[in-house]
Formats: structure tokens, sequence, C-alpha cells
């Protein structure tokens, strides 16, 4: 997408409460003035101008501390809730607690597809003209995508890194096979994640602690991809070789490789972490 049909960005006296509708109203350009979340690991690093309050669970544990006095600090003008339809996660079913603080709630549906999404959002905002310039920039790119040779069935194994935003820690763990990652992967690229197991193990979605990295070696991946904080990733990988760990043919040949993480709260992004992907697949 040109300059020319970036918008000025729209500031927002207003809490956003949910990561894709942040992340939605943000490639409109339209931001607020703090944001609650949970599902995109580093979501300050895509949002920096916007404050971090809390997690999705912990404000529908305790609305009334969470946001009842940042709403009197700013004298904020509403609070956006999106409406995921997830059971037990849904910031949507406080619409009525978070009116009886005297605040307005504005509700997004974020269920469906990227391009619905984008289009309900448009008309909440009166972002219709911007919602189809990204509509139409994601459709040229998912077709470019499709004009490339990427290498079909790579095997993988993928890290994720995450930095602590205020002190000197960093973490790293394991994307599963059932991850929104992996998925949107085997569907575009026919890759293959070869971490399997059970959601039952989730930290969040698709995410698992980290454990032996020797046992991921011992897959023999074709790539090893460090998404999130990289330095992290690199680091665990260290680590393990510096403790005796036999290398697998992905580290001896360099074949590692810093790419951008996702999952569903990111999905208008969809083709833009294609496109970076795509590039360490043709290695």
């Amino acid at each position: 997408m040109s300059n020319s049909f970036i918008p000025f960005p729209q500031y927002e006296n207003a809490v956003f409460c949910g990561d894709k509708a942040a992340e939605i109203l943000g490639a409109l350009r339209i931001y607020s003035r703090a944001l609650i979340g949970g599902e995109v690991p580093s979501m300050e690093l895509l949002h920096p101008a916007e404050k971090p309050l809390e997690c999705i669970s912990c404000l529908l544990d305790n609305p009334e501390g969470i946001l009842k006095t940042a709403l009197r600090r700013m004298n904020a003008d509403y609070v956006l809730l999106e409406d995921n339809g997830k059971e037990d996660f849904n910031p949507a079913v406080l619409k009525e607690k978070i009116e009886s603080f005297g605040v307005p709630v504005k509700l997004l549906d974020v269920k469906g597809d990227a391009d619905e999404v984008l289009r309900r959002a448009g008309k909440l905002y009166s972002a219709e003209r911007q919602a189809e310039r990204v509509i139409r920039d994601r459709k040229e790119r998912m077709e470019k995508l499709l004009e490339l040779e990427v290498p079909k069935g790579r095997r993988v194994v993928v890290l994720l890194g995450i930095r602590n935003p205020i002190r000197h820690e960093s973490y790293v763990f394991r994307v599963a096979a059932h991850s929104d990652l992996s998925k949107l992967l085997s569907a575009q690229f026919d890759v293959r994640n070869l971490f399997e197991s059970t959601p039952e193990k989730d930290l969040i979605a698709g995410i698992q602690e980290l454990g032996n990295v020797e046992e991921l070696f011992a897959l023999d991946p074709d790539l090893i991809c460090l998404t999130g904080d990289a330095l992290a990733g690199t680091t665990a990988l260290q680590n393990a070789l510096k403790a005796g760990a036999k290398p697998c043919r992905a580290v001896t040949e360099g074949r590692i490789a810093a790419l951008p993480y996702y999952c569903d709260a990111l999905s208008w992004r969809a083709p833009l972490i294609l496109e970076e992907w795509s590039e360490a697949l043709m290695w």
C-alpha cells in the first residue's frame, strides 16, 4: 500500500479490549490510549503508543479493579469491547458492567475472516474507504504469494521468544502443530511443524513449555524458526549446544531464521507474515 493511501492516524480517548479488535482498528490507523489483550505475545511492540493495562482473563475476573480507575484518570470517552464468541474469554460479556461505571461501550464483532471484520470496523468508525484499501491490499498480496515457487512439505521446528518489557528477562516456548501459525503455514505452503502435542498442555493457544531443546534437534527439521524475540530463541539454542546437545543439520547448515509470529488475532497481517516466511522456506 503506497504512502498516499495511508491515512493520518486517529487517536481515540478510549480503552480497546481485545487483541483482534485492536489489531483490526490498527489496520485502519485507529488507536486507543490503552489496551487490554492477552492473545498476542509482546503486543506492546505492535502498539507502542497504547498503554497495556492488563489481560482479558484478568479483566473478566476483576473489571472494576482493572478498568474503573483507568477510565477515571483518562476521562475516557468510551470503551470498545471485542465480541469474539469465545466461552470464558469474551470481553463483550462485560458490556452492562462497564456501562454501570458511567462510560459508553462500543462492541466490535470480530468473528469471521479478516475482511469481514475490517468492514465491520470501517462501518463502526466511518472508515469504510480505508477498510476497502486494506482488503484490496491483502488480496493483491495473497495473489502474488500464489505465484511463488515455494518448496512444499518443508519440516520445521518453531520457537517463540518473549522479552519482558520491564525486566531484563526473556522466555522461550515451543509453538505446537495445532497452533494458528502452523495451520496457516500448512494451508499456504504445506509446511509441517514437527512438534506434535495436545492442546491440554498449552500455556496460551498453541504455545507450550520449551522443554528439552535436544529433543527438538532430534526431530531433524529442515528449518528452525525463531518467532517473537529472536535473540531469546538464539540464546536458548546456544545454551543447549554449550551444554553438549548434538546439533541437527539445520544448525550446522545455518538454516535458522527469525520470522514473524501469527495467531488469529493477527489475521489481517497474514499476507505480510506469509511473505516473510516464503523467503525462508525457499532456502
